[in-house]
C-alpha cells in the first residue's frame, strides 16, 4: 500500500518529464508480486515500486523507455518456467510467469491512479479494467481501460458494456481477477482489479509499546489512529508517526470515533477498568480485526464482568476477536510483540492462517478459506457468553 501512495505522490510531482506505468496484470505459476503490482518509470529512469524481486526491473526499465518514446503501450511476458533457467542469461529460477502491461502515463486523461488516489483518500473501494491482451481485429485495443470510481462513477467508454457487471461483482467478491471476453472479431483479456482503502488501525492505549505497533503500520501504509485513554497532551506529538491521535475517555469513543469495512483495533491500554468499558463499544463495531493484549485469563475474567453488567455478545461479534494478541513467534519484547500483532492483522484480514509458508500447498498467492478463523468454539472466553 505504500509503495502505491509513493507512486502516487511521485506522478503528482511530474511536470515536463514523461513517464511510462507498469503494471502486473497476470501471473501463473510462482512468483514474488500477485497481479495489481506497480512500478512508475520517468523518463530520467527514476523507478518507484517494483513488480519482483529485483531480477525484472532492469528490463521493464529499458521497455519503459521505448513505450516512452513510442507513446504506445506494450505487453511484455516472463516466463522463468524454463528447466535451463538461462532467460536473459539471469537465471532467475521463479518458476513463473509474469505478464506486465507497460504503458504511457498521461496525466491530462483519466487513469488507474486517479481511481486509486481516490480509494486511499476516501477509504472506499473502485475499481479498474485493463485490456492487456487482444487478438483480431476489435474495436477495443491493448490498454483501453474502464474506471470505476468510489464514489460510483464510470468512465464512459466502449469496454463499459463488455465488463462493468464483472468489475462491479469483482468489487463485491473484494477479489481481482482475469477474464477472457469473446466479441465479435476476436477476444480480449481483461484484468478486473479491485482497488481497496488500506487498513484502518486504531489503537487504544498509549504506552511505550504502542510505538513500534504505530510504526509498523505507517511502513505498511496503513491508517493509523492512536487513542489516548488518559488523554495526556503529550500522546500528540509522542505518536507524531500516526495519522491522528485522539484524547478521549473510553465511554466517548463511540461518539468520537468512526469505523468502517477496513477497520481494525487493537486494545492495548494495561488499563483493566478502560479495557470493560471498551471491550462492549468495539464488539458491537463489528470489526475486521480486534485484539486484546493480555492473557486469555485476564480476556475471560472481562467477559465474566461484562455478564454481571448484562451485556451479552452476540456469536457474530465474536468471530473476528483475537487474544492473546498477535502470531505466534516467540515474541519477548515490544517491537517483536508488534510485529507479531502487524502480521496477525494482516494474515486475518487476507483470510490467512499465518502458518509457515513451507507448509502450504499452491501458489502462496492464492487466496483459500480459513476455517479457524470462525470456529468461535476453540476459544476459551466465548464458552463464557
Amino acid at each position: 500500500m505504500k509503495e502505491l501512495q509513493n507512486i502516487i505522490a511521485t506522478s503528482k510531482q511530474l511536470k515536463k518529464e514523461t513517464a511510462a506505468l507498469a503494471t502486473l496484470v497476470k501471473v501463473e505459476g510462482s512468483t514474488y508480486r500477485s497481479p495489481g503490482a506497480r512500478m512508475l518509470v520517468t523518463s530520467n529512469g527514476k523507478q518507484i515500486g517494483s513488480l519482483s524481486g529485483g531480477c525484472l526491473e532492469g528490463d521493464v526499465i529499458e521497455r519503459s523507455q521505448q513505450v516512452m518514446a513510442t507513446g504506445k503501450p506494450l505487453l511484455v511476458t516472463y516466463d522463468t518456467t524454463s528447466e535451463d533457467d538461462l532467460i536473459w542469461g539471469l537465471g532467475l529460477g521463479c518458476q513463473g510467469v509474469a505478464h506486465i502491461l507497460i504503458e504511457p502515463l498521461n496525466l491530462n486523461e483519466p487513469n488507474a491512479l486517479n481511481v486509486i488516489d481516490r480509494c486511499l483518500s476516501q477509504r472506499k473501494f473502485g475499481g479498474v479494467a485493463t485490456v492487456f491482451k487482444v487478438k483480431g481485429e476489435n474495436e477495443v485495443k491493448l490498454g483501453d481501460r474502464l474506471l470505476l470510481f468510489p464514489d460510483g462513477k464510470m468512465s464512459d467508454n466502449k469496454l463499459a458494456a463488455i465488463v462493468s457487471e464483472d468489475l462491479k461483482s469483482a468489487i463485491t467478491q473484494k477479489r481481482s481477477q482475469n477474464i477472457s471476453y469473446s466479441l465479435p472479431a476476436g477476444t480480449v483479456e481483461v484484468f478486473l482489479e479491485v482497488i481497496q482503502p488500506p487498513i484502518s488501525l486504531t489503537i487504544f492505549g498509549a504506552g511505550f509499546d504502542v510505538l513500534p505497533v504505530v510504526h509498523f503500520a505507517r511502513e505498511l501504509g496503513w491508517y493509523v489512529t492512536v487513542v489516548d485513554p488518559k488523554m495526556r497532551s503529550q500522546s500528540q506529538q509522542r505518536f507524531a508517526e500516526a495519522d491522528v491521535v485522539v484524547l478521549c475517555p473510553p465511554h466517548e469513543v463511540a461518539t468520537r470515533l468512526k469505523f468502517d469495512e477496513q477497520s481494525v483495533a487493537v486494545i492495548m491500554t494495561h488499563n483493566y477498568l478502560y479495557d470493560l468499558e471498551l471491550l462492549p463499544i468495539l464488539l458491537t463495531k463489528s470489526l475486521n480485526y480486534l485484539g486484546i493484549l493480555g492473557p486469555k485469563t485476564r480476556t475471560n475474567r472481562l467477559f465474566t464482568d461484562l455478564q454481571t453488567d448484562a451485556f451479552l455478545a452476540k456469536p457474530e461479534w465474536l468471530k473476528n476477536l483475537y487474544s492473546p494478541v498477535g502470531l505466534d513467534i516467540g515474541a519477548d519484547n515490544p517491537e517483536e510483540i508488534a510485529l507479531s500483532i502487524i502480521a496477525e492483522i494482516r494474515a486475518t484480514t487476507q483470510n490467512r492462517q499465518g502458518g509457515f509458508l513451507k507448509n502450504r500447498n499452491g501458489s502462496i498467492h492464492t487466496v483459500t478459506n480459513m476455517p479457524l478463523k470462525n470456529e468461535i468454539t476453540n476459544r476459551n472466553y466465548l464458552t463464557l457468553i
